[in-house]
C-alpha cells in the first residue's frame, strides 16, 4: 500500500506541475478569445477545479489506508485545501476588490497575485507528499527486511 501511495503522490505532484504548464499555455494564447469557451486557459481551470482536488482526496485516502503519519496524510490534503483557499478566498476577494469578467482593477491584479504564490504552495506540499511517502516507503521496507 505504501508503493501505490508513492505512486499516487507522482499523479499528484505531476498534475500539479501540469497546472502550471497550462496556465502559462492559457496566458500566452494569441489572438485572445473572444468567448470564455474558446480559452486555453479553460483547460488550467478544468484541472485546478476538479482533476488536482479529486487526486489529492484519492492520495489523501490511500495515505489513510497505508497508515502513515499524520503530517504527511496532512500534506497529502494540502493539494485540496490550497484549491478550497483558491476558489473560496482568493477569486472572492479579486471580486471584492473590483474584478469582473470583462475588467480588473489595480486592486484586483494585487489580489490575483496571490493565485500564484498560493500555487507555489500547492507545488511545495505536492514535493513534500512526494518525498514523505518515498521516505515512508523506504523506512517501512528497512523495517521489514530486519526482521
Amino acid at each position: 500500500m505504501r508503493r501505490v501511495l508513492v505512486g499516487f503522490t507522482i499523479l499528484q505532484l505531476a498534475l500539479v506541475i501540469l497546472q502550471f504548464y497550462l496556465a502559462t499555455f492559457g496566458a500566452f494564447q494569441t489572438p485572445p478569445p473572444t468567448s470564455p469557451e474558446g480559452a486555453a486557459i479553460g483547460w488550467h481551470a478544468m484541472n485546478g477545479i476538479f482533476v488536482i482536488p479529486a487526486a489529492s482526496l484519492l492520495t489523501t485516502i490511500v495515505a489513510a489506508f497505508a497508515k502513515t503519519p499524520g503530517k504527511l496524510i496532512g500534506l497529502c490534503a494540502g493539494p485540496l485545501a490550497l484549491v478550497a483557499v483558491q476558489m473560496l478566498v482568493v477569486f472572492p476577494l479579486a471580486e471584492v476588490a473590483g474584478a469582473t469578467e470583462e475588467r480588473t482593477t489595480t486592486a484586483s491584479l494585487f489580489v490575483f497575485g496571490f493565485h500564484a504564490i498560493v500555487g507555489l504552495g500547492l507545488l511545495w506540499t505536492a514535493i513534500a507528499a512526494y518525498r514523505g511517502a518515498r521516505q515512508h516507503a523506504a523506512e517501512t521496507a528497512r523495517a521489514v527486511d530486519a526482521v
